[in-house]
Parts: C-alpha cells; structure tokens; sequence
C-alpha cells in the first residue's frame, strides 16, 4: 500500500477517539437534559394546596413565578453544557492539536539551524499516521543530504589527488547534485 492509500484511508483521530468523543459529547447533553427535567419537575410537580379560589390564585400568578424560574434553569442548563463541551474540546484538540504544533517546532528549529530530530507523540495523541510520515519524511531528508555531502566530499579528494582533473571533478559533482537536487524542484 501506498503511503498515499495510507494516508486516504486512515482518519486523523482513531475511530474508538472519535466514538468516545461522541458519546462523551451526547452525554453531557443527556445529563443537562436529565437535570433540567429534574429540576423543572420539582418546581412544577409541587400540588396546589387550598380551596378553590387559592388555587385559582396561585395558577393566575403562575407566569410570574415561572418564568425565572425557566430562564434560570435554561442559564444554568446552558452553561453546564458550555462548560462541559469546552472542557471535552480543550482535551480533544490537545489530543490532535497538540501533534501538530511539535511538528511545527521541530521544523522552527531546523529552520532556525539547530539538528533535524524525529517528533515523538504523548501517549493517546492522535495523528499517528501523520507522524510516521513526517517521521519518515525527515529520514528521507537526512538522506538526501548524506548523498549531497558525499559527493561533494568525492570532488574535494578527486581535486586533493589530482589538481588538473579539479575541474572534471566539479562539473561531474555538479551534475550529480543537479540530479540529486531534481526532486526538489
């Protein structure tokens, strides 16, 4: 299979991430269903004490206590939810997020001249594939750049051993490296 086939197929997340995602996500709404209905049915769920005319007064002054009482057990439902779907997001995108901003570093660094080194996940970071790609990416560059070190190396000694075939030595090390240097274009 192909690296390409690979990486078509293969998600960012791992499946059993995205499904305890989800399920995480549906029940913090069950839960904040579950207690804004409790907490409606203890408010509503109260019976009406007295004769006729108290409870005629009672459901006639109803709307004014009722109403705050929904909007505060909306807000309280409201935010709940918020906090705790901003809790499950923050770990969730520090599992994927977080791969990707050491990929980010490692390439600040070797842009700023320090070694090239291989990125190393957390354990659970997703992203997996992702790394051994970029891994594998970097091995490829050392390489690469192995190669281009080695044939300037071999036109320095033909130069060392021979200064008249100096010239041939480069124009051969220049084409080598213009080959080499190809797949970068």
């Amino acid at each position: 299979m192909t690296n390409r086939l690979a990486a078509a197929k293969m998600p960012v997340a791992e499946r059993g991430f995205q499904l305890r995602f989800l399920l995480l996500l549906s029940c913090i709404f069950a839960f904040g269903a579950l207690l804004l209905f409790a907490f409606m049915f203890l408010f509503f769920s109260r019976p009406l004490q007295g004769d006729y005319s108290s409870v005629f007064f009672a459901l006639r002054h109803l709307t004014g206590f009722a109403l705050p009482m929904v909007s505060f057990s909306a807000l309280v439902y409201v935010l709940l939810v918020c906090g705790a779907m901003a809790v499950l997001c923050i770990y969730t995108l520090h599992k994927v997020a977080g791969p990707l901003y050491r990929m980010s570093r490692t390439i600040e660094s070797y842009i700023a001249g320090e070694f090239l080194r291989q990125v190393a996940f957390r354990e659970g970071d997703q992203a997996a594939l992702l790394a051994t790609l970029f891994n594998r990416f970097l091995e490829r560059l050392r390489e690469d750049r192995r190669k281009l070190e080695e044939i300037v190396e071999r036109a320095e000694q033909a130069g060392r051993k021979d200064p008249a075939a100096l010239q041939a030595a480069m124009e051969t090390a220049v084409d080598e490296l213009d080959l080499a240097l190809s797949r970068y274009r």
